[in-house]
């Protein structure tokens, strides 16, 4: 007798194939909005309640039917198809259609029960999207300057500086569009104000962190570090013990990178955090395992910060 049901969903441009199991009931509907309502419909029929959906993030092709879902309380998860792909492997399945696809992914619902994370409203979809076109942005430019070192021809030297201009204009016009999201957002703007105070979170950074780690505030000080990939973890093996067996890994890129940032700056500007970095440095820390735990420690502050709602303060006795 079935108690409940799971629901893996391969998703494609055009289809959502769509697995219940342990019915072993297989549909097929077309990743539109009318398509999407009719999978709701196919859910809700069901005589037994659903448990879990889940889907492979696929580049945004997901997030509509994702979204619906959970808007109309269906306990849906978006999972990185990293792991999808290792519990395809364990499994032992070298069958791979768009059905078993979809079967496998209600398997991994139950078996692995991933956690359910809020699909993003469309406005924070698109704060997302511009964050990641800013930083493709400034990728660009920083290949373009590159090129100026190795061209002698005047009219490919103009070519590209033309293009230099052009990216930074993009840039600035992006930049200017997330400023006014955020303060049109009474949260953001509120949470843009609190981070923003801290000496080394410029605008930037601030923004990146309030678009890619929308956790901030909510988890514990280990937990948001895991999150960004800033946890130290031991990874023991053979002849490498010790200190040389910790290491940090995994993460979001974006939030990683806006708080190397963050980190360098506060090295020279927080009075807090460069005390903290110059103590590390001292007593034999390299440089670069110090700028790594500058960048954990300026985050725990930033999550404690926004969870007590508070704003920055070098006498506050930090995490």
């Amino acid at each position: 007798m079935v108690d409940s049901i799971y629901v893996g969903i391969d998703v494609a441009q055009e289809w959502l194939d769509v697995w219940l199991h342990p019915k072993h009931q297989y549909k097929r509907f077309s990743n539109t909005t009318q398509g999407i309502s009719k999978l709701l419909e196919h859910l809700t029929e069901q005589d037994n309640p659903v448990a879990k959906v889940v889907l492979e993030a696929t580049g945004g092709l997901e997030y509509q039917a994702a979204r619906r879902l959970q808007k109309a309380g269906v306990p849906t998860a978006v999972v990185n198809p990293y792991f999808t792909s290792a519990f395809r492997v364990m499994r032992g399945k070298r069958t791979k259609t768009d059905a078993t696809d979809a079967e496998m992914l209600a398997m991994f619902a139950e078996k692995m029960d991933p956690e359910i994370r809020p699909v993003p409203t469309a406005q924070e979809k698109e704060m997302r999207e511009l964050t990641a076109r800013r930083v493709q942005l400034i990728e660009m430019v920083t290949a373009e300057k590159n090129r100026l070192k190795r061209i002698d021809s005047e009219s490919v030297l103009l070519s590209v500086r033309v293009m230099i201009t052009l990216l930074a204009e993009e840039k600035e016009r992006i930049e200017k569009r997330l400023q006014k999201m955020v303060q049109e957002h009474e949260t953001y703007a509120n949470q843009y104000r609190l981070l923003t105070s801290i000496p080394a979170i410029g605008p930037a950074v601030a923004i990146t962190l309030i678009t890619e780690l929308p956790e901030l505030g909510q988890l514990n000080k280990k937990e948001i570090a895991s999150l960004a990939g800033l946890a130290p973890h031991n990874r023991d093996s053979g002849k490498t013990t010790g200190k040389a067996a910790i290491r940090t890994g995994g993460g979001r890129r974006c939030v990683k990178a806006a708080l190397y940032m963050g980190a360098l700056v506060a090295t020279r500007h927080n009075p807090v955090l460069k005390t903290f970095y110059k103590r590390l440095v001292e007593n034999g820390k390299p440089k670069k395992v110090a700028i790594v735990a500058v960048m954990r420690k300026l985050l725990i502050i930033a999550n404690q910060m926004t969870k007590e709602q508070r704003e920055w303060s070098e006498n506050y006795q930090h995490p």
